[in-house]
C-alpha cells in the first residue's frame, strides 16, 4: 500500500471511528505516528489528517443526534450511560466550548456531550468551530504518544506497540482521576449534608439537606 492510500485509509477509519460513540479512534492516530517516525510517512501530516477526520465525524455525530432526536431519546434512557447525557444537556448551556474540549480529550466523554448538543439542537457553525480547537488538542497529544513510541523502538511494529501501551494507559490515568475526583465530591457533599442535619433545626437547614442529597444522587453513571 503506498503512502496516500494509507492516509486515506487513517482519514476514513478516524473519521468512522468518531462518527460512532464511544469507538475508540486515538489509539489509531498513536500507531499511524509510530510507524511515520520508521518510514516516509510525515507525522505532522497525521496529526493533519487526524484533525480534519475527528472534525468529520465529530459532526456526523451531531447531526446524527439532531435528526434522530426521538428515536436517541428512547434508546440512551435504556442505556447505562443516559445519566451522563442528561447531566452534559443540563451543564451545556452554562460553557459549551469547555464542555466540547473536556469531552474530547477525556475518554469516554466525547459521545454524551457531542449527543447531548445535537439532541438539544445546538448551532452547527458554533460546534464545529469548537470542536476543531478540540480536535486539535487531541489529534496534537496523541500524534506526539505516536512519535515519542516510535522513537524509542527500534522496530517499526513495537514502536506501534509501545505507542499503544502509552495511549491507553494514558486513558486510563485520566479516566481513574476522573473517577478518584467523583468520589472526593461525592464524600464531600455527604460531609456538607451530615454538617447540616446536625446543626440547630431551621426550615433553611432542611432546604440546604435536601438539596444536598439531591445532588449526590446525580452522579453520571459509569460507563
Amino acid at each position: 500500500m503506498d503512502l496516500t492510500s494509507s492516509y486515506l485509509l487513517l482519514f476514513a477509519a478516524v473519521a468512522a471511528g468518531s462518527a460512532i460513540p464511544f469507538l475508540p479512534t486515538g489509539e489509531m492516530v498513536s500507531g499511524a505516528a509510530a510507524l511515520a517516525a520508521h518510514s516516509h510517512g510525515n507525522v505532522v501530516v497525521i496529526f493533519l489528517i487526524a484533525w480534519a477526520a475527528s472534525v468529520v465525524g465529530d459532526t456526523a455525530l451531531l447531526l446524527e443526534a439532531r435528526l434522530g432526536a426521538r428515536r436517541i431519546r428512547r434508546w440512551i434512557d435504556q442505556r447505562t450511560f443516559a445519566a451522563r447525557v442528561h447531566q452534559a444537556e443540563r451543564k451545556l448551556h452554562l460553557n459549551a466550548f469547555s464542555a466540547v474540549v473536556t469531552g474530547r480529550l477525556v475518554p469516554g466523554g466525547r459521545a454524551p456531550v457531542i449527543m447531548a448538543l445535537g439532541l438539544g439542537r445546538y448551532p452547527l457553525r458554533r460546534f464545529v468551530a469548537y470542536d476543531a480547537v478540540a480536535c486539535a488538542l487531541w489529534a496534537a497529544v496523541y500524534a506526539a504518544i505516536g512519535a515519542l513510541g516510535g522513537r524509542l523502538a527500534n522496530h517499526p511494529l513495537w514502536g506501534i506497540v509501545l505507542a499503544i501501551v502509552i495511549a491507553v494507559a494514558l486513558s486510563a490515568v485520566v479516566q481513574g482521576a476522573g473517577a478518584l475526583l467523583r468520589r472526593r465530591r461525592t464524600r464531600q457533599l455527604a460531609r456538607l449534608g451530615q454538617e447540616v442535619r446536625h446543626r440547630p433545626g431551621s426550615e433553611a437547614a432542611s432546604e440546604v439537606t435536601d438539596d444536598v442529597a439531591a445532588r449526590s444522587t446525580r452522579r453520571p453513571q459509569a460507563v
